[in-house]
């Protein structure tokens, strides 16, 4: 137990006390960031310890309830982004004290509008939405008393806070990076009317190709490998003349592509390059294995959860995007062009 001290206690005190700065000793006792979890318990419990004043109104922490919704075709096993996302925000909200709920909307639940009974009958204080639903289910969401995270993705006309990937400017330099090894013909597969991180993936894709004058044929652009419901298929049409390359939308996408091309004899890498998005555990398990970005989820979680505080601090401040950058991790559906002599 450590001695109090008979006068008032300052910040250098218990600076002092454990061989710190005072800086750090105010970051924690204003909730600042910039220090590790460690840290900031061993500085609150030693402010208490000597009976610094501020802290008796910081004793008792907030101990929020938060809940994280999801469509069901974003929870598929085989690709786990949103699951993992889920799991470091749960992680972080546990070790903050706070409760996290998760509710995955069925696809008639989400056409329908039929929110959660839980989500009206229980009051929480925030919402993570995991992934981009549909616009008017969005705004039933919006309708609630909490405030909202988007994670993923953001939407003109409705007022959360957004947590997304740059989807544009990582789909200009992956297809920057095949270009700059040989590859003039490059498609891209993926809906760009699904949601909007396919299509800023597209323009970011389109963007590169233009920018250097490229052919891009009609047919190159496959939009029908998957449906809203989170099915893949390989009930699509391939091109008459395949490109040397593609970008895909994401793991399962590219996955199912692989499938279809290898189906109709061309081999990956030699005949077609394949580079996609999100580095699930999808990546290496095909053969060959897959160059996808890898997209920091648990980073994804840890300002999302971040921002959700500073906004129910802040609850008067306008809406607010975080954006987050991606890094591509080549593997062996890539090749330079022209991969055969």
């Amino acid at each position: 137990m450590v001695e109090r001290m008979s006068k008032k206690i300052t910040m250098q005190d218990i600076a002092s006390q454990l061989g710190v700065t005072k800086v750090s000793v105010s970051k924690a006792i204003n909730n600042k960031p910039g220090l590790s979890d460690s840290l900031r318990k061993r500085i609150l419990h030693t402010a208490r310890e000597l009976g610094y004043a501020k802290i008796k109104a910081d004793e008792i922490q907030k101990e929020y309830r938060f809940a994280f919704i999801s469509a069901k075709r974003f929870f598929l096993e085989d690709e786990k982004f949103y699951t993992t996302i889920y799991y470091y925000l749960n992680r972080k909200c546990m070790d903050k004290n706070c409760s996290l709920n998760c509710f995955v909307v069925g696809n008639h639940e989400e056409e329908s509008g039929i929110l959660p009974s839980d989500l009206t009958l229980v009051k929480y204080d925030g919402i993570f939405i995991g992934g981009e639903l549909k616009k008017e289910y969005l705004s039933l969401l919006a309708g609630l008393k909490a405030e909202k995270i988007a994670i993923d993705f953001t939407m003109t006309g409705l007022p959360f806070d957004s947590v997304i990937v740059d989807n544009f400017t990582i789909g200009y330099e992956v297809t920057g990076n095949l270009i700059e090894k040989g590859h003039t013909r490059i498609g891209f597969v993926g809906n760009i009317h699904h949601t909007n991180s396919i299509c800023d993936r597209y323009f970011g894709y389109l963007k590169a190709m233009k920018c250097r004058n490229l052919p891009i044929q009609k047919d190159w652009y496959i939009p029908g490998i998957n449906t809203l419901d989170g099915v893949y298929t390989q009930n699509f049409d391939l091109p008459k003349e395949l490109p040397s390359a593609f970008v895909c939308h994401c793991d399962k996408a590219a996955f199912t592509l692989m499938q279809k091309l290898e189906s109709c004899h061309v081999q990956i890498p030699e005949d077609v390059s394949i580079t996609s998005f999100d580095n699930t555990g999808i990546c290496e398990l095909t053969t060959p294995k897959l160059s996808s970005v890898n997209i920091d989820k648990k980073q994804i979680a840890l300002h999302s959860f971040n921002q959700m505080i500073n906004r129910l601090d802040n609850p008067g401040l306008a809406p607010h995007r975080i954006y987050l950058s991606g890094t591509l991790v080549e593997r062996d559906s890539i090749l330079p062009y022209p991969s055969k002599g």
